[in-house]
């Protein structure tokens, strides 16, 4: 699982709200505290099962065809679990190394106990420290993992005693639900991790876009109403100049509050936009925008498709309401729905000419503007007359309508 490359500050934050390491002896990752914990119990449990696996075999030694094979698998078990309490580190080789382990000394059965033993389901040398296997694989790959060598351990006990009995089955059984319940686990517990630093890496560059964007406010923006300002007083080309310095300057302006606000949109979850920000970009020279104060969230694609019918009304606007024309942009917030408006003080239209301009091969507004609408849920209005202007208010729902 791949780790973000967080300020030492929000690793002690994350840390403090999820249980994490910062580092992992076992993976050399951020790890989840849960996992570090099944870790650390699994350690502790391969040496205490060794040792269950060794009193079961001097219970019954005497009776054994070749005891000594048994005590050798135990040497050999409890060395490796002992050896594992020293090396920290958990790979792939070493899990592989550790399920053939178990897989030996299920199959070492055969040569220490007589066959009419093993037919009658005798406990295997391993005992439950085959299970240990299971869990370290389901802790170091997740459910997969655990499934997967649950499998490899069921084969082997299946093969060993010949005829499956009922208890056989039974410790299958135990063995899958082992992987899988501890390996789903682990695998939400990175899950959550994974988002969550994802959440914290936005945060952080949120927070320096915010500081660059008062870097720039307090530098580049202030020097713009400046030259602005002085501008109109020189007036002449001084005022021209001016002119394209408050353009730039409500460009600029406008970039950096739109960012800063979407990163933080982002932060917060990327399925919903805020409706303000994306006609905020409408303002312009032209265009003026009034929006609430409040952020207008909106299903991404839904936000998107209403955007392009307001950008189709205002296309309108700079193609026929003429060269002095001005337009004005208005959102509503109505809670279940949103309404928004576009009036123009431009030359306006007959408005049956208008309704039959689809007839003539012009679609802008029946389908980029009224289509989009309806296809949305809700309905828009074009009212205009000569000489008065157009305006078009376009209402939709805020969800989508089941």
């Amino acid at each position: 699982m791949p780790t973000s490359n967080v300020p030492g500050e929000a690793v002690t934050r994350r840390g403090a709200l999820f249980g994490v390491t910062s580092t992992s002896a076992r993976t050399g990752r951020s790890e989840p505290v849960i996992v570090e914990a099944f870790s650390r119990g699994l350690d502790l449990f391969r040496p205490a099962a060794a040792l269950y696996a060794g009193a079961v075999l001097w219970r019954r030694h005497e009776t054994m065809a070749r005891p000594w094979v048994g005590f050798a698998v135990i040497a050999v078990l409890m060395g490796f679990s002992l050896l594992l309490l020293a090396f920290r580190r958990r790979t792939t080789g070493l899990l592989v190394v550790e399920v053939l382990l178990a897989v030996g000394g299920i199959f070492a059965t055969l040569l220490a106990d007589h066959p009419e033993d093993v037919a009658a389901g005798q406990f295997t040398l391993p005992t439950i420290w085959a299970a240990g296997c299971v869990v370290g694989a389901a802790v170091l790959h997740g459910r997969t993992g655990g499934l997967v060598v649950a499998g490899v351990i069921a084969v082997a006990d299946v093969l060993e005693v010949g005829s499956a009995n009922a208890t056989t089955w039974h410790n299958i059984l135990l063995l899958f639900l082992l992987g899988g319940l501890i390996g789903l686990a682990v695998d939400l517990a990175r899950g959550g991790l994974h988002r969550y630093e994802i959440v914290v890496a936005e945060r952080e560059r949120l927070r320096e876009r915010e500081r660059l964007a008062r870097v720039v406010h307090d530098g580049v923006l202030q020097t713009l109403a400046f030259i602005h300002r002085r501008g109109d007083e020189i007036g002449g080309a001084g005022a021209e100049l001016g002119a394209l310095a408050a353009e730039q300057e409500r460009t600029l302006r406008r970039l950096v509050s739109q960012d800063v606000a979407g990163l933080r949109a982002d932060a917060g979850g990327g399925a919903r936009r805020d409706l303000r920000m994306l006609l905020g970009a409408h303002e312009g020279e032209r265009v003026s925008v009034s929006l609430p104060g409040g952020p207008v969230p909106l299903e991404r694609a839904r936000a998107e498709e209403l955007d392009a019918a307001v950008t189709a009304a205002l296309d309108n606007v700079v193609r026929h309401a003429g060269d002095d024309a001005r337009a004005w942009l208005l959102l509503e917030d109505h809670g279940d729905t949103v309404t928004v408006t576009v009036r123009d003080n431009g030359v306006g239209d007959e408005p049956d000419h208008l309704l039959t301009a689809a007839d003539r091969g012009r679609l802008g507004v029946s389908q980029s503007i009224l289509g989009r609408a309806r296809d949305l849920g809700g309905d828009a209005d074009v009212i205009t007359r000569p000489g008065g202007g157009c305006r078009v208010v376009i209402t939709v729902p805020r969800e989508e309508n089941a």
